[in-house]
């Protein structure tokens, strides 16, 4: 798992790491979404984020998955990452 770090300014804004830009296939003026999941923030292109978010709720869904079951999921692999990071 590759790790990125940007810069914040004093007005809030992020310069988002050029290779962050192209996994996310971001260009000048798209729209950013950010979704809080625990402690943890998703960021993710607005146009693949409509399409990817419909078939990955579905997937869930159909996995019998609960939303809190998700956030247990996502808060033991950030941790698991801090754990990996500290080593």
């Amino acid at each position: 798992m590759a790790t990125y770090v940007g810069k914040v300014t004093s007005a809030g804004q992020i310069t988002i790491p050029k290779k962050v830009r192209e996994v996310l296939e971001l260009s000048e003026e798209d729209l950013v979404e950010f979704r809080q999941i625990g402690d943890a923030v998703l960021m993710q292109n607005m146009k693949a984020s409509q399409s990817s978010l419909k078939a990955n709720r579905a997937k869930i869904r159909r996995m019998g998955m609960t939303r809190e079951r998700v956030e247990e999921i996502v808060e033991e692999v950030r941790k698991e990452m801090w754990r990996e990071r500290s080593e």
